[in-house]
């Protein structure tokens, strides 16, 4: 009875190697199991070797063994040499996202981030046993997979929570972001959180974007539906401050605001506002003014002679789009698809939704050279700028007028590239040139907190800002939410994927190695 029980010993060998190392495999790192087993195995196949020692060399001499052998050794060294191949590659992997929503890839926008980091990234999850780790790690190992020098630790407070307090961790879910000697706590699983917190810790500088207020300009203090409430807070995400300025209280713009925004005012601006505005671009400062129709013959003189001066004209106009009313809006939401070639939509490829808009249109190139001008954007060709105000505002059915419409495409975004000269000195050598900015928006809706959602309406805003604050590193499409996308399928088409995946396969396989054993049987 104990001999041939000694006779299987070269089966129970193999199997209990194969336990230990699919058990390293599974948990990472060798537990007493696998090194009991791993051992175990490893010495019954000595032990059946000694054994029969006599027997194994006779039948090494017979020929077909000795063919069995070429064999294993052949099939050994092609083992081996992938296994070289595995290790050799495992670093120098390339993976393709074939999901239509790009799932398991990074946004333009954290490419670019993390492509712009000179030192390596440490990123600490604290999450309990028990909570699913899934999703954070996969995110963490697709930064890593872009940016080598990112690494990541998922850490249990509750088994380490020295570690949890040295970090401050304060509930599960917190994510710790290092870089150089700063770090930062989100509490969000997400990209956007995670290439925000990136963006915030590699940033030196913390400039600052101001709004105009006093003339009913969008609030960014307003949380209801015409406020500004959550672009402010994507301009902060941005790793900018926010503050409103009032200029009938200001003699001079502030010197750390980095771009000055007016955002949709319904009156027009004094003199000593106007001659603020005009040093502060002569100074090389960077202007935004979000301009929407105005109604009941409201003139908005004394800005749009600013704009003007510099190379941009308002159009006394509303643009309509028929098309988008088939997108479920309405003919007064204008879809913006025509981009310029202009860094500020570099490689944007997102339609983006106004709300009564107007035109902006721009002059020719200025005489002296100091003032190039550039449309960004576009309406598309079947819309137009309706002219007739009166009609269009007392309700009465509008239509496209030729010869006192203007038809599309409209340009709705435009800006100026002022080179303005800086006294540096008493001689003309030291005079220093440098570049002021004013972009002109017909509409202050799209970024509404009803609206900034909308399509790319929220990345063309936060675009321009970016470009203007001369950041141009963070011109992108950011991250967005990920959606879940199903595969819906009939009662019939469910029976047939089953049928064919769980019998029709299976038995193919079944009938093919049939097929092989008979004949080989029949050939000996």
């Amino acid at each position: 009875m104990l001999k041939k029980i000694e006779k299987y010993l070269y089966i129970v060998s193999p199997l209990l190697i194969l336990a230990s190392l699919i058990t390293f495999y599974l948990t990472r790192e060798f537990e007493l199991v696998s090194i009991v087993t791993l051992a175990a195995g490893v010495g019954i196949g000595l032990l059946f070797f000694l054994r029969f020692y006599d027997d194994i060399m006779k039948k090494i001499t017979k020929r077909k063994v000795r063919y069995g052998v070429s064999s294993m050794v052949i099939t050994f060294v092609v083992v081996v040499l992938v296994v070289i191949v595995y290790l050799v590659l495992f670093d120098r992997n390339k993976k393709f996202d074939l999901t239509l929503s790009k799932r398991f890839s990074l946004s333009d926008q954290t490419e670019k981030v993390l492509g712009s980091l000179e030192s390596p990234v440490r990123v600490y999850a604290f999450y309990s046993r028990n909570q699913d780790t899934g999703s954070i790690t996969e995110l963490l190992n697709q930064y890593h997979y872009i940016y080598k020098d990112f690494d990541f630790e998922i850490i249990d407070p509750d088994l380490n929570p020295g570690k949890a307090e040295e970090m401050g961790v304060e509930s599960y879910g917190d994510v710790i972001v290092e870089y150089g000697d700063k770090k930062e706590k989100i509490k969000s699983e997400s990209e956007e959180g995670i290439t925000n917190a990136l963006i915030k810790l590699s940033m030196e500088e913390l400039k600052k974007i101001c709004f105009i207020t006093g003339h009913g300009e969008r609030s960014v203090e307003d949380y209801g539906q015409n406020g500004y409430d959550r672009i402010r807070a994507a301009i902060r995400a941005e790793n900018y401050e926010t503050e409103q300025l009032l200029l009938f209280r200001e003699e001079k713009i502030p010197e750390d605001c980095a771009v000055l925004i007016a955002a949709g005012p319904t009156s027009d601006y004094e003199t000593h506002e106007i001659t603020l505005i005009e040093r502060y671009i002569e100074e090389g400062g960077r202007l935004i003014f979000l301009i929407d129709p105005t109604e009941n013959n409201i003139e908005l003189t004394n800005i749009a002679l600013l704009l003007e001066r510099f190379g941009i004209i308002l159009g006394n106009d509303i643009i309509i789009d028929p098309l988008s009313r088939v997108l479920s809006g309405d003919f007064f939401m204008p879809v913006i698809n025509d981009y310029t070639y202009n860094p500020i939509t570099s490689n944007f490829g997102l339609a983006t939704f106004f709300r009564l808009a107007r035109s902006i249109q721009v002059k020719e190139q200025d005489i002296s050279g100091n003032i190039f001008t550039r449309i960004v954007a576009n309406t598309g060709e079947s819309s137009w700028a309706e002219t007739n105000l009166d009609d269009l505002f007392s309700g009465k059915e509008t239509k496209f007028n030729k010869g006192v419409d203007i038809n599309g495409p409209i340009p709705v975004m435009a800006y100026s590239q002022i080179t303005v000269s800086e006294d540096e000195g008493e001689t003309d050598a030291e005079v220093k040139e440098k570049e002021a900015y004013v972009l002109a928006i017909g509409d202050s809706d799209f970024v509404t907190n009803s609206m900034y959602k909308t399509q790319g309406n929220k990345d063309l805003f936060l675009n321009a800002i970016n470009f203007l604050a001369d950041r141009g590193e963070l011109i992108s499409i950011r991250p967005a939410q990920q959606e879940s996308v199903y595969l819906t399928l009939t009662a019939r088409q469910g029976r047939l994927a089953f049928f064919i995946s769980m019998v029709t396969i299976p038995l193919l396989v079944i009938i093919v190695g049939l097929y092989i054993n008979i004949q080989r049987r029949v050939k000996s």
